[in-house]
């Protein structure tokens, strides 16, 4: 995570650089910087807490659940595709909603919202004041997933830390 937020800033300081001389396109570069991170800091916190309350840590018949699901081991398989068409119905019987019921309070988080409404908020007094540049702001959104790409595109460090 630190190595993210290092490249988002070298990236955010670039474009400061690049346009340190037209402050209508700086200032939407940094405003569109800002709600974008809010965003997604909003969107990591909500679903770390959402993976946090729903895994619990020590449970070990919780882990063996998980990584045999099928009660396949010490059990020999006589019909996979009898397995198979059985493991399809109880998908289909379960359904997408259930799956949305257990992460809807990550993507409905409050810290997302309000990253947000903060983006919204940014924008209209942008356009009201007669100092929203379209590109300085697209170009300020594209720090973040830029960063992001940038981060998994670089090999592992084995010694930095979160």
């Amino acid at each position: 995570m630190r190595r993210y937020f290092q490249i988002a800033a070298i990236l955010d300081l670039l474009l400061i650089f690049l346009f340190f001389n037209d402050p209508k396109v700086l200032l939407n570069t940094q405003i569109a910087f800002i709600s974008s991170l809010l965003v997604v800091l909003g969107s990591y916190y909500g679903y770390s807490r959402l993976v946090k309350k729903s895994a619990p840590l020590e449970d070990r018949d919780y882990i063996d659940r998980l990584e045999d699901r099928f009660d396949l081991e010490g059990d020999e398989v006589s019909d996979a595709k009898e397995l198979f068409e059985q493991e399809k119905q109880r998908i289909k019987q379960s359904g997408n909603f259930k799956a949305f019921k257990q992460t809807y309070r990550g993507f409905f988080s409050p810290f997302r919202l309000v990253g947000y409404l903060f983006m919204v908020v940014a924008v209209l007094v942008l356009i009201r004041k007669g100092w929203f540049d379209t590109f300085g702001f697209l170009v300020g959104l594209a720090i973040v997933p830029a960063s992001a790409l940038i981060v998994a595109l670089l090999p592992e460090d084995n010694h930095s830390s979160m």
